[in-house]
């Protein structure tokens, strides 16, 4: 029993001191690892989980599994219509194959990676942005021009083992000794594209009056003949009715047309009448059934 325990404690203490000098290590799931020996590697662990290696001899370098982060400082550049720009972004990326980029970058970790991405970046932005106007960077296209650093940057990350996440732009400003000048030149523009929209409204506006003046003369006068038509053909009829009607009793029509008279001469209006009593005009007052004087 004494040389059993023995022999234990001796496999532990072996043990133990060779997981002390390095026998035995853990890649954590947010880590990926490289074992080196003098400086050379030996092999790449991109799975989480207890790893060996030589102990003295093998060195282990662990890179980030999960998504970094690096800021550009602001850079200055010119858009494609000459606007003298400051610029400042953002890169998202992550070490996508930790062997190539061990082998690609010098110094091989994550400061190595910025001053690549420094260069990257800058050129992206200075290649894409000096090809489009600032106008662009303030609308729906601004997502589209993003897209494009982003892609170009990738192109360029490719040989590294990097793979880019997303560039945005954080900022954009002009130039303290740019911004009064361009902000003159942006007020003319917008001055000078509301006085031609308006002068399109108002011609706009005089070419639909004109359509409507034009569209109205032409339903009145089509109006107004059509109901002096129809006037026409009612005075007729009403004309060919009374006749008609007047023809079928003359003594009543003699009647008819002197009450019609009598009350248009003799209305409340203050009128003086100058005739003969034995006029034929008052038969009607002398002779209820109108017989000539």
């Amino acid at each position: 029993m004494t040389t059993k325990f023995s022999i234990f404690i001796i496999a532990c203490l072996t043990i133990g001191i060779l997981v002390a000098n390095g026998l035995i290590f853990t890649v954590d799931q947010t880590k990926q690892a490289l074992v080196l020996q003098f400086g050379e590697l030996r092999k790449a662990h991109t799975t989480p989980g207890l790893k060996f290696k030589i102990p003295f001899i093998q060195e282990v370098v662990f890179y980030e599994k999960r998504v970094l982060d690096y800021d550009l400082p602001p850079i200055r550049l010119t858009t494609g219509d000459q606007k003298r720009l400051e610029v400042s972004t953002y890169t998202r990326y992550r070490i996508k194959d930790p062997l190539l980029f061990f082998k690609s970058i010098k110094p091989a970790n994550e400061i190595g990676a910025r001053m690549r991405l420094d260069a990257f970046v800058s050129s992206a932005l200075r290649n894409v942005l000096g090809r489009v106007p600032l106008r662009n960077l303030l609308s729906e296209e601004r997502s589209k021009i993003m897209k494009q650093i982003e892609s170009d940057v990738q192109k360029q990350v490719n040989p590294l083992g990097i793979e880019i996440i997303d560039v945005r732009i954080i900022r954009t400003e002009l130039p303290n000794e740019n911004r009064e000048a361009v902000f003159k030149r942006m007020n003319s523009e917008l001055i000078r594209i509301a006085t031609e929209n308006r002068a399109k409204g108002a011609e706009g506006a005089q070419e639909i009056r004109a359509h409507a003046e034009k569209d109205r003369t032409i339903l009145l006068a089509e109006s107004q003949k059509k109901a002096q038509t129809l006037r026409g053909i009612g005075e007729a009829e009403a004309i060919k009715i009374a006749g008609a009607a007047f023809g079928k009793d003359p003594d009543f029509y003699a009647f008819y047309r002197s009450m019609e008279a009598y009350k248009d001469s003799l209305d409340s209006s203050n009128t003086t009448l100058l005739i003969s009593p034995d006029n034929d005009f008052f038969r009607f007052f002398s002779h209820p059934n109108g017989a000539a004087n």
